[in-house]
């Protein structure tokens, strides 16, 4: 079972990097992602001559409230990916009718790769930490892969 362990860090008044919990507070638990058209769809595009786009690199929030993993949806448009599907997902406010797109994150420094038969399309937009743009939500179906101990 992989097991992938990050650090969050921030600067002492020195100018140094030291591992901070108030980076944890602030941005909540992390990890950089690249998110781009799933496998499947790649290897049509190569069949057909025709060009990938390329991946969109932004922060993953982990979400243990999240049974499946989200991504923004403008990205997915972004990618050219049209939606296969649509899931409701219970909120605050009540239940919410989102779009499934196939999709395949990359984590880079876990060296890790999934290719998702749909995540959940949401709307992220405005969502930053450490000055990067949240593209995707990390949701338990990651987490049970075993990609479980961030620090």
């Amino acid at each position: 079972m992989p097991v992938y362990s990050s650090q969050l860090f921030g600067n002492t008044p020195d100018g140094k990097q030291n591992i901070t919990h108030v980076m944890l507070a602030q941005h909540g638990p992390i990890i950089d992602v690249t998110i781009s058209i799933p496998q499947p769809l790649a290897e049509l595009y190569t069949r057909q001559n025709k060009t990938i786009p390329s991946p969109i690199a932004g922060i993953g929030l982990i979400d243990t409230g999240a049974t499946r993993s989200c991504v923004d949806a403008v990205i997915m448009k972004q990618l050219g990916v049209h939606p296969i599907g649509i899931a409701t997902s219970g909120t605050a406010a009540g239940p919410v009718n989102h779009s499934l797109y196939p999709a395949h994150f990359t984590f880079p420094a876990a060296k890790i790769e999934i290719d998702f038969a749909s995540v959940v399309g949401v709307n992220l937009t405005g969502q930053e930490a450490g000055g990067k743009h949240i593209v995707a939500l990390i949701g338990r179906d990651v987490l049970a892969m075993g990609i479980g101990s961030f620090r």
